[in-house]
């Protein structure tokens, strides 16, 4: 029997009521996204004439401003990245998310509402049918570079160089086989005078020259927050990342970067 789950949430900048709906597909079809044109509500739910597949791909990227977002025509949905970290995680590969709004609900900022609801629709499973990668795959925007080195298992590490007395020059790991909450709980931040110019300042993590604007989970969560975008971005390769046995080494990178990665992994494990 087919598992699927209903989510309905806020969107953090549209401040919409969104709701996501996720169900299994068949194996080997990846994850898509099934999105309404400009991200608007059908009108009549059982109708699909203004839906349009778009898989959750490095071609379908349309913009990494503060997030990644993919889309085809007028046919949008921005945020994607936490989920798709759950979705990893989860060890699951096969979905399509229906996306009635713009945007993908956030939460706290974090992955666990994902994780969670994954885990209640009895969707987890058990990353298997491990994949080699052959040789150490690259990509570098000046002082930044994201690179996979082949190895016996999925593993990755984060450089976060950010001008903050409570965090400053961190590394932060994680590897396949450890606590997935270890990653998944780790919640967005952002500078405080940012998120009051998008409104969302009350919603998600914000950190001033001083300190943060909520108790930090993990002494390194900006850290591990890093790497959830890095899992969630390198799904855009085609497959489930923690698949790969590759350790991934991310310096200073960003969502930007993470595409133009996912784009030469999957040439690399074609």
């Amino acid at each position: 029997m087919t598992k699927s789950l209903t989510f309905k949430g806020k969107g953090l900048t549209s401040r919409q009521d969104i709701t996501v709906t996720i169900r299994e597909s068949k194996p080997g079809s990846g994850v898509s996204f099934l999105l309404s044109e400009f991200g608007n509500y059908c009108q009549d739910q059982n109708k699909s004439w203004n839906r349009v597949s778009v898989p959750a791909t490095y071609d379908n990227v349309v913009s990494t401003v503060r997030n990644t977002a993919l889309g085809k025509d007028r046919h949008r949905v921005c945020y994607i990245e936490h989920l798709m970290c759950a979705i990893a995680l989860c060890g699951i590969e096969d979905l399509e998310i229906q996306v009635d709004g713009a945007e993908l609900p956030m939460g706290n900022g974090s992955s666990d509402f994902w994780v969670k609801l994954l885990q209640d629709a009895g969707m987890q499973k058990t990353v298997s049918n491990k994949i080699d990668l052959k040789e150490t795959v690259f990509a570098s925007s000046g002082d930044k570079i994201v690179m996979a080195i082949p190895d016996d298992k999925f593993s990755a590490s984060y450089l976060l160089d950010m001008n903050h007395p409570l965090v400053g020059r961190v590394w932060g790991s994680w590897a396949c086989g450890e606590d997935i909450s270890e990653i998944a709980n780790a919640r967005t931040f952002g500078p405080l005078q940012e998120h009051k110019m998008l409104g969302f300042d009350k919603d998600v993590v914000s950190f001033t020259k001083e300190g943060f604007s909520e108790e930090l989970r993990f002494k390194d969560e900006p850290v591990r927050h890093k790497i959830l975008d890095l899992i969630g971005d390198m799904f855009l390769c085609g497959v489930n990342p923690l698949r790969i046995n590759a350790r991934f080494i991310s310096i200073k990178g960003g969502h930007s970067l993470d595409v133009a990665m996912a784009q030469k992994l999957s040439l690399a494990l074609a």
